[in-house]
């Protein structure tokens, strides 16, 4: 077949068209789902995520109901399907000194195809006072952080005591009373439908002869994580020996039982504060923030779970930095990236990311210049971060700001860690006062 020279001409710019556009429509796609919850509004919004630009747009119908009141973490089932909402409740402290309890539950969300997300059911965990959620490497089992295990008749009222008792071990001097230790409750999950189911405790009974709803841990629970196969739970204090900014260690079996590393209830010496205990992307290591003393410890685990210091020891914050809130390191764990809350240089209200690298061989953290614009280790970011990941692409950084009410994107250097700002605007408005975000990876 033949073709006049203006035919070829058309023919031409049809083809450069149509490659044109192909590959744009084929560049241009969503990466990935970010999920925030906020507590202004107990809400829960879905956002996605382009690629080429790292923009953040709201997912149809977001945001909804948390389903609760004080949302506070939320966490991904394996494969994305199914979206779990951690809802604190509102505490109401009684004349007696015990606690009330309202809206406290877990919610679950199923994620539809355009990533908005669609309420399913509620379930309630054991104690009160939930700060946490966990998942099992497996995805079979939900691991939830309570502050109480259950007393009294109402499971809704943590009771109060006004001396010590083996029931109230635990002291609040903000209102001069004892209250129950904490607790992990454990769920069992049906991965076709998300539904939980409670995993009762093998290995200790109530007074019945019955098994306990929960596993017991000590005062004043702050923040708990799994690695490998090891559930790492920061506490206050230790009733049983006394011990303050205590790590506990637990064996988390394939049947859903936490078991107590031998030894396990580790004091982590220096610490004064602990906020948060997370790990590297590789799980080489287990790090501790600690505000008190505005460090980083960092440690490798053990065969036996036991946490084991690195030579180096601890690494201090920033010297322009304060109030270390969470991490993230990027996928090659040679970078760590830590929000904090203040940066005394900039003004008390002002936050940033700060940097280090990470010694592969030893794991000493390093600070570095993280901003590429300037010689500093501090990158800004919104207001009080409240978390902070990596993309799936291993792009871009966010942090949601519970200070702004919004969610902040950088962009990252693979190669030198740096970060830059996005090239389209890097605020994005969120729902109100921001409490946790993550993200449900995806293709379009």
């Amino acid at each position: 077949m033949k073709f006049s020279k203006l035919g070829r001409i058309a023919l031409a710019t049809a083809a450069s068209l149509f490659i044109g556009f192909g590959t744009q429509s084929c560049y241009y796609y969503t990466e990935a789902y970010i999920i925030v919850t906020g507590s202004q509004y107990n809400q829960v919004a879905s956002y996605r995520e382009q690629n080429q630009t790292g923009i953040l747009t709201a997912a149809p119908h977001d945001p909804l109901s948390s389903g609760g009141t004080n949302p506070i973490r939320a966490v991904l089932l394996n494969g994305g399907r199914y979206v779990y909402v951690l809802n604190e409740g509102t505490p109401s402290v009684q004349a007696d000194g015990s606690i009330k309890w309202s809206g406290a539950n877990i919610s679950l969300f199923s994620i539809g195809g355009d990533g908005g997300l669609t309420y399913q059911q509620t379930f309630f965990s054991t104690g009160r006072g939930s700060i946490r959620l966990s998942l099992a490497t497996s995805g079979n089992y939900l691991y939830v952080l309570d502050q109480y295990q259950p007393g009294g008749s109402d499971p809704n009222i943590t009771p109060a005591s006004t001396s010590v008792t083996a029931a109230t071990p635990c002291y609040d001097s903000a209102h001069g009373v004892f209250h129950p230790a904490g607790d992990i409750t454990v769920f069992s999950i049906d991965s076709s439908t998300g539904r939980l189911f409670l995993v009762q405790n093998q290995q200790a009974q109530n007074p019945l002869g019955t098994p306990l709803t929960y596993f017991p841990i000590g005062c004043g629970a702050i923040d708990f994580h799994l690695a490998s196969s090891y559930l790492y739970t920061a506490e206050a204090s230790d009733p049983a020996t006394g011990n303050s900014q205590v790590v506990y260690a637990y064996n988390a079996s394939s049947n859903g039982q936490l078991i107590q590393v031998p030894g396990g209830a580790q004091p982590i010496t220096g610490a004064t504060n602990i906020g948060v205990i997370d790990t590297s992307a590789s799980g080489s290591y287990v790090y501790i923030l600690d505000n008190g003393t505005n460090s980083i410890f960092t440690f490798t685990q053990g065969g036996n779970g036991l946490l084991s210091a690195i030579a180096g020891g601890s690494a201090a914050n920033a010297p322009n930095a304060a109030g270390m809130t969470a991490l993230t390191t990027d996928s090659n764990s040679q970078h760590l990236y830590v929000t904090n809350t203040q940066s005394p240089s900039l003004g008390s209200s002002a936050s940033v990311i700060v940097g280090y690298i990470i010694t592969g061989n030893s794991g000493d953290l390093t600070l570095f210049n993280l901003n590429a614009g300037q010689s500093t280790a501090t990158f800004p970011t919104g207001s009080t971060p409240v978390c902070i990941f990596e993309d799936p692409s291993h792009q871009y950084i966010y942090t949601a700001n519970a200070g702004s009410s919004n969610i902040t994107g950088s962009k990252i250097d693979p190669t030198t860690g740096t970060l830059v700002s996005l090239s389209k605007g890097s605020s994005f408005a969120t729902v109100g006062t921001p409490t946790w975000c993550l993200y449900s990876s995806t293709t379009d």
